[in-house]
């Protein structure tokens, strides 16, 4: 998806995993409001593949590829070829459509809603309990996906026993490591009970944007189906509480294939060409937005503050307000721990301003970066700051400043 669609190179999928590879810990050296699997597979990836910008496209793409795949598998397993076709092309455009041409956990989740829809249609519950767990254990929302899953009349026992190998490795993974009661603090207290609430995480859309995403999910009222239905629903409820258009991505493929049904349905013509003007002009009006071949969060812009930060051969340093994936771009690690996101509702949380201040004043990182110096979030470490480094502006607002001798 090089050709002509914008690139989301989200600075958590490159930072992150490359850390984990420098040694640090998930929950315990980074802080991660997330579950793990992604995270650990993109550490197995960039371990065999070396870690970048390009290994993280060539990931997403092939992700974007195994999704397009199930989506035509499971529309030929359960209606036709000429469904399974129109259903994997519709799901790929509605992907470029609602921004997910970019890796983010949502992106992850829809191997697992499809296989996890796949086996309980097919009465496979002890499979499909393997899924629930490995779905949720990609992104906590994944919960959601219970909704279905018990309006289905499942054999609980089966699924539950599927559910329980998964949680029993990944709690062995837990306790072996000594991780256990940071992921509970990051992943589930502040992930799950403090972060939507959370101070600047509430971004409801405006009308507009309602209806526009919302849109495609009038074909239920042509051609309903209750399970797909369940299932596109539940893909939604990830995207309170920041709503924002690749949050829908877990929808996407039942949203796909319910097009492409009712397209080769015994409805009326005139009915379809009308829906199928409407869809042109959504498609149309999304993919208008992203045409270009920006990458972001990889701008002319980062390329220049990395090739600064290079060439002080440090090898730590301190990113205040800006992207983290300048730390594996610079080959650096940060001089703070855990790396705690500079980002209003990490900072917010616990005592976290007192971390990040209390590491730097003991460490006294040769290097720090920071964006917009005079609009930080707390005075303290602007004044810190200010009283042991010099700072030069090297991008706009973007300083660097060195420790004075």
């Amino acid at each position: 998806m090089e050709w002509g669609i914008n690139f989301t190179a989200w600075p958590e999928m490159i930072a992150w995993p490359y850390l984990i590879l420098q040694g640090w810990l998930p929950y315990r050296d980074i802080a991660i409001a997330h579950n793990p699997l992604l995270l650990l597979d993109l550490v197995v990836f960039f371990k065999l593949f070396g870690v970048g910008i390009l290994q993280l496209k060539i990931y997403t793409w092939v992700l974007i590829s195994i999704n397009i795949y199930i989506t035509y598998f499971v529309a030929n397993k359960f209606w036709s070829k000429n469904v399974a076709f129109a259903s994997a092309a519709i799901y790929l455009l509605l992907t470029v459509v609602y921004e997910g041409n970019g890796l983010w956990f949502d992106l992850a989740l829809v191997p697992f809603v499809l296989l996890l829809y796949l086996f309980i249609r097919q009465k496979k519950y002890l499979f499909a309990g393997i899924i629930f767990a490995l779905g949720f254990l990609t992104k906590q929302t994944f919960i959601y996906f219970l909704i279905p899953v018990l309006l289905s009349n499942i054999n609980i026992k089966k699924f539950l026993l599927g559910v329980t190998s998964i949680f029993g490795i990944f709690t062995l993974y837990l306790f072996t490591n000594n991780l256990i009661l940071y992921y509970y603090d990051w992943a589930i207290k502040f992930g799950i009970f403090y972060l939507p609430n959370a101070v600047g995480q509430v971004q409801l859309p405006t009308l507009r944007q309602f209806l526009f995403s919302v849109f495609p999910f009038l074909i239920f009222t042509l051609n309903f189906d209750f399970l797909l239905l369940t299932f596109a629903f539940v893909g939604v409820l990830g995207v309170y509480p920041r709503w924002e258009l690749f949050h829908f991505q877990p929808a996407l493929p039942f949203i796909a294939i319910a097009v492409a049904i009712f397209l080769f349905s015994k409805s009326r013509n005139i009915v379809k060409i009308v829906f199928l003007i409407f869809i042109f002009c959504f498609a149309f009006v999304g993919l208008k937005r992203q045409i270009g071949n920006n990458t972001r969060f990889y701008e002319p812009e980062v390329i220049k503050i990395t090739e600064e930060i290079i060439k002080l051969r440090t090898e730590e340093i301190y990113i205040i307000n800006y992207w983290d994936n300048i730390y594996a771009f610079t080959n650096t690690i940060p001089s703070t721990k855990p790396l705690i996101p500079y980002i209003p509702w990490y900072l917010s949380y616990d005592n976290s301003k007192d971390l990040i201040l209390n590491d730097l004043k003991s460490e006294m990182s040769e290097a720090i970066m920071v964006n917009e110096k005079d609009k930080l979030e707390f005075l303290e470490l602007k004044d810190f700051i200010d009283m042991f480094y010099s700072c030069e502006n090297k991008f706009k607002q973007v300083e660097l400043c060195i420790k004075n001798k």
